[in-house]
């Protein structure tokens, strides 16, 4: 068999597998429709990411969205805050939490105002890690951008942030966290 021959069969096998996940379980479109599943690409898109941070960095993409976001809060937030932030059950982020800690990634500390609370605060090893995967991203972002030409670049960046500003208008604030669907 020759390169091209590979080559072909790849890409066909690429489409197969494409279509495949267009149609597949209870995702079932008519024949020929016009849909473009543009949130599909996005969740397919965003899950790939996650899973390459996963392998570069051991933490799964719960995790890795936790510490994100702890980062976004300056290095310090409550379970209340994340969960409300990451759209999850305060339950879940505190066995997040709880791992992280295990990992020596994140503290909880008292809060000097009341006693009562114990805010979540990025370890010292957690605030390297974070900026080092900021340094990281950056890296790989200058290499995916290298694959689209430039106004494809930015097109996909102003389609991004009208999608999420659409999202905002549609769900607003309260849709944030329901898991239950219209």
């Amino acid at each position: 068999m020759t390169e091209s021959m590979i080559s072909s069969n790849i890409l066909v096998m690429d489409e197969r597998r494409r279509q495949d996940s267009v149609d597949k379980g209870l995702f079932r479109h008519e024949e020929g429709g016009d849909y473009p599943h543009l949130l599909r690409e996005v969740l397919l898109t965003y899950r790939r990411l996650l899973r390459q941070i996963s392998a570069e960095t051991g933490l799964t993409g719960s995790q890795f969205e936790l510490m994100r976001e702890l980062a976004l809060a300056g290095g310090r937030s409550t379970v209340s805050a994340l969960a409300r932030e990451l759209g999850a059950d305060p339950a879940a982020v505190s066995r997040l939490v709880a791992g992280l800690h295990k990992d020596g990634l994140v503290a909880r500390v008292t809060d000097d105002r009341d006693g009562r609370r114990r805010p979540v605060v990025l370890s010292k090893e957690g605030r390297r890690f974070m900026k080092t995967f900021h340094a990281r991203a950056h890296e790989r972002e200058a290499a995916l951008a290298s694959a689209l030409d430039p106004q494809t670049a930015e097109a996909a960046i102003r389609a991004l942030r009208d999608l999420r500003e659409a999202l905002d208008v549609a769900g607003g604030p309260a849709a944030v966290g329901s898991r239950r669907a219209p």
